[in-house]
């Protein structure tokens, strides 16, 4: 029986209405079954499995690519910031005095 929601109204299925409904959902017969079995075995043995290492390998690469970039970047700086402002009063650094 189903009943509808917020009516009081109930509606019964003929039996075989219910029979059909059931006997559509068998199950396979054991041949149907075992040839099944087969073919996903069969897939699975000749399926390769994806490997994402070339993926993260490139990603690394790049990652290092950028970092030796940023790190030249920085290298140039320093230098053109040493040879823009010498500073002759810094300590480690020694003074050319003629008496």
């Amino acid at each position: 029986m189903t009943a509808i929601p917020g009516h009081n109204v109930v509606l019964q299925q003929s039996g075989t209405v219910q029979e059909l409904a059931h006997a559509h959902t068998s199950k396979p017969s054991p041949e149907q079954a075992a040839i099944q079995q087969a073919v996903n075995e069969r897939q699975k043995s000749t399926t390769v499995q994806e490997f994402d290492g070339p993926e993260k390998l490139k990603e690394q690469k790049k990652k290092n690519e950028f970092r030796k970039r940023q790190q030249l970047k920085q290298d140039k700086k320093k230098k053109r910031q040493a040879q823009m402002d010498p500073d002759t009063d810094k300590t480690g650094r020694l003074l050319d005095t003629t008496v």
